[in-house]
Formats: C-alpha cells, sequence, structure tokens
C-alpha cells in the first residue's frame, strides 16, 4: 500500500479514538455538571429548611407552613427537575417540578439509549432535614431525564462539529506535508529505476531535508562508482579483445607461413613423387594419392582454422562480402536442414575494429544457432542507422529467452562481452511466433 495512504489511515484512526475520547468526555462532564447542580440545588434546599426550623423554634415563629414551597423556585436552578419533601411519618408531602419547557425529542434512540445505560440522567439526591437531634423528613432533588439527554446530545453534537472540522483540516494539512515530504521518495525510485536499466550517467538532485539529501548524495556516490567500474571493465575487456585479436592474428600467421608452407611443400613433394612413380615405381602410386588427399585434407582444416583465428576476408573485401561468404559456408555446411540468409544495408566503410568484431559476433550466433536452435530458417540483419549499428539475428528454432536465465552459455557470454566492451546494448527477445531475435545496437565510434 501506498506509503501516504498508510499514514493517513493511521492519523485517521488515531483523530477516530481522540473523537471517541473527547465525546466519551464531553458526556460524562454534563453528567457530572447535573449532578453537581443537582446536589447544589439539595444543600440549599436543606440551608433553607433549617433557617426555617431555626426560626420556629427560637422565635417562635409559625406563620409559615414547614415546608415554605414558595422559596424553591427561587433556589431550584435545574431545569425541569422536581423537589419532593417527605416528611418522617409521611403525613405530609410536598411536591415541586420547576416548569420547563420541554423541546421535542432531537437525539437518535441510541443515543438515548446508551446515554442512560452510562449515565445518571435520572440522578436524585436525598437529604434528611434533621433539627435538635430529630429528622423531620427528607428532600429529594430528581433530575429530568428528557431534559439531561437532550442537553447532552446538544452538547455533544456541539463538540463533534467542532472536533470533525478540525480532523478534517488537520488530516488534509498532514496529507499536503507528507505528499510534500515524500515527493523526494519518488524522485529517488525514478532515478534508481532509470539506473537499474543501465542508465548511470542519472543523478539524483539534492534535496533540502537532510535525510533526503544524504540518501540522495549516498546513491549518486553508489553509481558514479558503478560507472567507474563498468568503465574500468569495458576498457579492459576492449583491451583483452585487442590483445585476443592481436594473438589471434599471430597464430593466424605463424600457422599460414610455417605451417602452411610444410603442408605446400609435402603437396609438392608429393607429386614428384607421383610423376616419378608412375614411371619407375607404379606400385607406389596408391599410397603418393594417399598421401595427397590427406594433405588436401590438412590443407582444408588449416584453411577453415585460419578463418576462426582471424577472418582475412574482412580485411581485404571487406565486411559485407565477408558476412555473405560465411552465410554461404554455413548454407553448404548445414545440409538444407537450416537456410541461413544476410541482409546488409551499408556497412561497408566502419572504422577498425567495428568489422572484425561484427563478424565475430555474427560468427558465433550462426555457431549457436547450428547447436542448439534446430531451426530451419535464420536470418541476420545488419544496417547502420545514424550513428549506431544495428545487428538483428532471428532463427524460428525452439531456444527461448527463459531458458538463458539459469543458464549462460560461453558464446552467449563472449557475445555480451564482446557488445559492452563495443559500448553497444544485447537484447535477448522471443519471437511471437517461435524462436529467438538478437537485437544489437553499437555505436559506430568507439571511445578508447
Amino acid at each position: 500500500m501506498n506509503l501516504k495512504i498508510q499514514l493517513l489511515y493511521r492519523i485517521l484512526f488515531i483523530a477516530v479514538l481522540c473523537l471517541m475520547a473527547s465525546a466519551f468526555y464531553v458526556l460524562h462532564q454534563t453528567d457530572q455538571q447535573a449532578i453537581s447542580e443537582a446536589n447544589l440545588t439539595a444543600n440549599r434546599i436543606e440551608n433553607q429548611l433549617d433557617k426555617q426550623l431555626l426560626q420556629m423554634f427560637t422565635r417562635y415563629d409559625y406563620s409559615n407552613t414547614f415546608p415554605n414551597t414558595k422559596l424553591w423556585p427561587d433556589t431550584n436552578g435545574l431545569a425541569g427537575s422536581c423537589i419532593q419533601f417527605l416528611s418522617r411519618d409521611q403525613n405530609r408531602h410536598r411536591n415541586l417540578c420547576n416548569q420547563a419547557i420541554e423541546t421535542e425529542r432531537n437525539w437518535p434512540i441510541w443515543f438515548g439509549s446508551l446515554y442512560q445505560h452510562l449515565f445518571s440522567p435520572y440522578f436524585e439526591v436525598k437529604k434528611d432535614i434533621s433539627f435538635n437531634a430529630i429528622t423531620y423528613g427528607s428532600v429529594v432533588i430528581t433530575l429530568n431525564g428528557h431534559i439531561e439527554t437532550a442537553r447532552a446530545w446538544n452538547n455533544l453534537r456541539a463538540v463533534i462539529d467542532v472536533l470533525f472540522i478540525s480532523i478534517l483540516a488537520l488530516c488534509l494539512l498532514v496529507y499536503v506535508t507528507i505528499n510534500r515530504l515524500l515527493k523526494p521518495a519518488q524522485i529517488i525510485v525514478s532515478g534508481l529505476e532509470k539506473m537499474s536499466t543501465g542508465k548511470l550517467e542519472t543523478r539524483l538532485p539534492s534535496f533540502d531535508i537532510n535525510e533526503w539529501k544524504r540518501t540522495s548524495d549516498a546513491i549518486n556516490q553508489l553509481a558514479s562508482s558503478q560507472e567507474r567500474s563498468i568503465g574500468d571493465n569495458k576498457k579492459l575487456a576492449w583491451k583483452l579483445i585487442n590483445i585476443q585479436e592481436d594473438e589471434h592474428r599471430y597464430i593466424a600467421r605463424e600457422l599460414h607461413d610455417e605451417f602452411g608452407q610444410c603442408l605446400a611443400g609435402i603437396n609438392a613433394v608429393t607429386t614428384s613423387i607421383n610423376q616419378s612413380a608412375k614411371i619407375h615405381y607404379p606400385d607406389i602410386l596408391d599410397e603418393t594419392d594417399r598421401i595427397r588427399h590427406i594433405t588436401n585434407h590438412m590443407m582444408d582444416v588449416l584453411r577453415n582454422l585460419l578463418t576462426r583465428l582471424r577472418p582475412a576476408d574482412v580485411d581485404e573485401i571487406g565486411l559485407a562480402l565477408s558476412l555473405k561468404k560465411l552465410i554461404d559456408s554455413w548454407n553448404k555446411r548445414s545440409l538444407n536442414q537450416t537456410f541461413y540468409s544476410v541482409i546488409i544495408d551499408d556497412c561497408d566503410n566502419l572504422p577498425d575494429p567495428l568489422p572484425v568484431n561484427i563478424y565475430r559476433i555474427v560468427q558465433e550466433c550462426l555457431t549457436n544457432i547450428s547447436k542448439h536452435a534446430q531451426a530451419s530458417v535464420a536470418t541476420v540483419i545488419l544496417s547502420k542507422q545514424n550513428q549506431n549499428i544495428s545487428l538483428s539475428i532471428t532463427d524460428d528454432g525452439i531456444a527461448e529467452v527463459d531458458s538463458f536465465d539459469n543458464t549462460v552459455g560461453v558464446g552467449l557470454l563472449g557475445i555480451r562481452e564482446r557488445v559492452l566492451a563495443l559500448g553497444g546494448e544485447l537484447e535477448l527477445i522471443s519471437s511471437k511466433n517461435k524462436g529467438l531475435i538478437i537485437n544489437i545496437n553499437i555505436p559506430a565510434q568507439h571511445d578508447e
């Protein structure tokens, strides 16, 4: 889940808890206030009755009946509450309910039930009235549950409205703040995705927040280190390829000059022996013919070996004709099992050492197709577009991209290293129908 959404959910959860706690606190305070007012009213009535009894027994003033209920309305400040006086012998009973216009029920039924269950909207206060150790009766103050519930609901609504608006504003402010604080994370992820595709020249900006700034600096340093390492590896691979080509050139020249001349000499001597044998020793003609066949076979083997070590045709007749000759040779060797073709567009004037390396890449790809693909058709397409060289080798064999994930073949590894050394990119794609597509892009100018 998105981090911003998670944080927002947690803030909302905490806000709901705070809202519930605030609602309970408001209801509790409303209940406690009603109980406090009931107790205060009961104390006032008790004081009035104590004064009346004192006046009656000390001054013998019996002008007012006991209790004097005419004073109660001025004392009772609770809307809708009732005051009762119960004499000790239950002969005298006074009852006064504070007149209040009760409005219609404006609270939900669930709230009324919950409030009556948790609190005391019908709370009663009882005070005994005594004088000279004689109890004359009790004063009972009873709250009006309907009015107390309405007051609690009104107080709760007022608080909830204020808290809801405050929480909504807080969530909006927090979301905007979090969105601003996490914006660098999106930039960092985008930069890392670019770096993962090989664009190590990508750099992250410096942020105002110290933690993000340290993160971006560390990533930039890592990218720079990786870029330098890859650059060094490319230079090393480039040097190794050049050394390898020089070694191949040296070996090919030595084989051609020494071994080739020796085979040519053997062939010449065999021809001379064959001519002499026709006249003087006809019985050894078969042996001389076998020597000539062996020598010719060794010459063919040597010629193929020299071609693999150093394709002289690339230097002599150019890349295009060399690839066409290579394709022709593969068609002859395939015995009609695989048909090879090549399409070349404007690739004769490539700077060294691109021609020989492209030739090597095509040569290795065709070898892999011949050994593993079991293809009936293989096509090589080579073209130059602006400052890039595009090479595509396709086949309709059984090879798939997934088969290269778990195993790394030496041939493919050599092709990849050669392409990377030339500053290019290699991509393997499974064909829609069947087979494999190898796409290679190489810059036409190589920086040593």
